[in-house]
């Protein structure tokens, strides 16, 4: 709070004393400076409660100096103006309401006119909505902009904030997601058990029914192959009770890289009639390529178990864009009642899922079982929104604001300047009086009469020569010519109702051509 203060004390100072050097220059009185160094007080201290108040205080004192000092020799004050600018500045940066900040100005600007048409009541009309003109022009570059410049630090600053909180929640969003990753990983290595042991399992009790059946072994022998075959089932039911606690334990994840081919190799090397067909052109993704693996193992498996003596058949193909995996078997050749947990069709479904593809299992109609898979070679599902997409979009919001802070002042400050200039060309074409109307003009003629042949404006911006005519005169600009065409104008004088003087005056830098001097 102490650094705060301090800080307001120095840039008040600041302020004052551009003040105090341009109006001990132009020796104002003392009460001016006072009020002014009054105003910039205000200002400055209720620039954080009321921005929108102190850049008004400053802004009007600024538009009554202007409308007693245009006109006249006294200069105009420009002490105000870098403090507007700022406090214009800071306004926006407080995040002020556009439609206040634009009433503020239309006002301002509307006061501005009325002053000047109020105060100085001798001067042109078209002179004074020129100025006006000007003073807006002026306004956009030295309140507008600032006023949007801050606004647009403002909004970057809240986009900002916005962006990081954005980014954060994303990043928990992620987190969730990556604990539910873990959990379905966790199911998934699972059910690799299952399929995997499993698999094995099944392998053994296949070969151990084979030998249990072989009429070439002794009785014994067949007994004991028998008890192998039911020890193996009883493992198969046991590993399915560990699998359950796993789904909720940490487990290592080991890659496998068995093709499709040696699987269905070793299984027909176990007793297993398997044919398999495989026409797959380019590679997989290996999400997919483990997928295409587990639905062969998991199928192979239930055959097995589940259709003793049955042939399978593998097929595995490949198009543009999807992978399909079928497994046929015949049925079983003989009753068997094997234990199922029904875990396997279940973590194959889950797997091709997360792969991007679906799963079909049932019976056939005409006996055996057909297991069904289609997967996106690519597989996977899109990854989330990462933060530096985050805040590479937010940075993209910030840029459109600023190149909209940019562009509306500057096309609105073209458009004031081509109003101004239409009307600075329309106001300088009324007020043309021709060589030849200029020479027969009198002195001593009425001004009634004189009036019939004058154009119905005059300048707006007759020359500055420090000519300064007697009290009871009135004085009259016109030019020669279009706007742009001729260095000099006429100077026609009027005093108790009568033509008293007339003269050329230069308005560049070449001499006139003397005519009609008097």
């Amino acid at each position: 709070m102490k650094w705060r203060r301090l800080g307001d004390v120095g840039l008040w100072a600041v302020f004052s004393l551009l003040v105090l050097a341009e109006s001990g220059a132009r020796q104002d009185p003392y009460w001016f400076r006072a009020a002014c160094i009054a105003v910039l007080a205000f200002a400055v201290y209720g620039r954080r409660r009321w921005p929108l108040a102190a850049l008004a205080a400053v802004a009007w004192a600024e538009i009554v100096i202007l409308a007693l000092a245009l006109g006249t020799t006294n200069g105009v004050q420009i002490a105000l103006v870098p403090a507007i600018s700022l406090l214009s500045y800071l306004a926006g940066r407080r995040e002020t309401q556009l439609k206040h900040f634009v009433l503020l100005c239309s006002w301002s600007l509307l006061g501005m006119l009325i002053l000047a048409l109020t105060v100085r009541r001798g001067a042109q009309a078209t002179e004074a909505v020129l100025t006006w003109l000007l003073m807006l022009l002026l306004a956009l570059l030295l309140v507008v902009l600032p006023w949007l410049i801050g606004r647009y630090r403002a909004q970057q600053a809240l986009l900002a904030t916005a962006g990081w909180e954005r980014a954060e929640r994303i990043e928990r969003e992620q987190q969730m997601e990556i604990d539910q990753e873990r959990l379905r990983e966790r199911s998934r290595i699972a059910e690799d058990m299952h399929d995997s042991v499993g698999h094995e399992l099944s392998l053994i009790a296949l070969r151990a029914a084979a030998l249990e059946l072989d009429p070439s072994l002794p009785d014994v022998h067949r007994r004991a192959a028998g008890e192998l075959r039911e020890s193996a089932a009883t493992a198969t039911e046991r590993l399915g009770e560990i699998v359950g606690v796993l789904r909720d334990q940490e487990a290592p994840t080991m890659p496998h890289d068995e093709t499709v081919r040696a699987l269905v190799e070793r299984a027909a090397a176990s007793g297993l009639s398997v044919q398999l067909t495989e026409a797959v052109d380019g590679e997989l993704s290996p999400m997919v390529d483990r997928a295409v693996h587990r639905v062969v193992q998991e199928s192979l498996t239930n055959a097995s178990k589940h259709a003793p003596g049955a042939s399978v058949t593998v097929n595995v193909t490949t198009n543009n864009q999807d992978v399909q995996v079928e497994v046929v078997d015949t049925g079983a050749a003989r009753p068997v009642a094997a234990p199922s947990g029904g875990r396997g069709l279940d973590g194959l479904r889950e797997r091709v899922r997360l792969a991007g593809g679906s799963l079909t299992a049932g019976p056939r109609p005409d006996g055996g079982f057909e297991v069904r898979a289609t997967m996106p070679r690519a597989g996977g599902r899109p990854e989330p929104q990462t933060t530096a997409v985050e805040r590479a979009t937010v940075r993209r919001s910030v840029q459109r604001g600023l190149i909209t802070a940019i562009a509306a002042p500057l096309l609105l400050g073209a458009l004031v300047g081509a109003v101004a200039l239409g009307y600075y060309l329309v106001a300088g074409y009324s007020a043309i009086l021709r060589p030849a109307q200029y020479d027969g003009l009198a002195i001593g003629q009425s001004e009634a009469d004189v009036e019939k042949v004058l154009p119905r404006m005059q300048m707006i911006d007759a020359p500055s020569q420090g000519y300064v005519p007697p009290a009871d005169w009135s004085c009259r600009y016109y030019r020669p010519a279009a706007p742009f065409s001729s260095n000099y104008v006429y100077r026609l004088c009027f005093a108790d109702g009568a033509l008293v003087a007339k003269a050329v005056v230069a308005s560049g830098s070449v001499a006139p051509t003397p005519e009609g001097n008097g």
